[in-house]
């Protein structure tokens, strides 16, 4: 049985977070031709919403090998290992990824397959809940994952694949939640939705 984050008895939080002695260099931040944002200005920037609450999105790597003790678990790997939420630029789009930092490891869903990533931010939370959803229905408070290059909005989502519970992007005009798995992009069109409460 879970609680009303999601997460099973017996849950063990991860290692401490190591937080850097300096923000990452903007440099190694970059994908060939589609530069991630400048740190400075995305680096604990927070979301607002109507009640005042607000999540952030922390920077950080894969070279870290922890994430921040306030980070949000989305899910549970096949192998027993925490999935976070994290989100990280890949060809042009901000896309919601997966954070797997027993593994050293970050992943996120882009056509048709999985790509790993080393550079990403992750979610770190205030009042979040996951809500069921499906056909690419977004309920208001919906996390802001990224955004397509063409300025659709992603959401963060997750569903749960061969025996993985896991982090993926609700793309709404595709009427699904993708998920990186196993090398490839898993269109689910039931899933769930992380939102903040309100």
């Amino acid at each position: 049985m879970e609680d009303h984050y999601g997460f099973k008895p017996g849950y063990a939080p991860p290692p401490a977070y190591n937080y850097p002695a300096q923000p990452p260099n903007p440099a190694q931040m970059q994908n060939p031709g589609h530069p991630f944002p400048d740190p400075n200005q995305m680096h604990h920037v927070p979301n607002p919403t109507p009640t005042g609450q607000a999540y952030r999105w922390v920077d950080s790597s894969t070279s870290y090998g922890s994430v921040p003790p306030t980070a949000v678990q989305g899910g549970v790997d096949a192998d027993g290992h925490a999935i976070f939420v994290g989100r990280a630029y890949h060809e042009g789009d901000l896309i919601p990824a997966k954070v797997i930092p027993g593994k050293n490891a970050a992943y996120v869903p882009h056509n048709g397959e999985e790509h790993e990533i080393e550079h990403y931010q992750i979610l770190c939370k205030q009042i979040l809940e996951w809500v069921p959803s499906h056909a690419g229905q977004v309920p208001p408070g919906a996390v802001q994952g990224g955004h397509t290059s063409g300025g659709e909005v992603l959401f963060v989502g997750r569903a749960f694949h061969e025996g993985s519970q896991t982090i993926g992007k609700v793309h709404p005009s595709h009427g699904v939640c993708y998920i990186p798995f196993d090398g490839e992009e898993i269109a689910c069109p039931e899933y769930e939705i992380l939102v903040l409460r309100i």
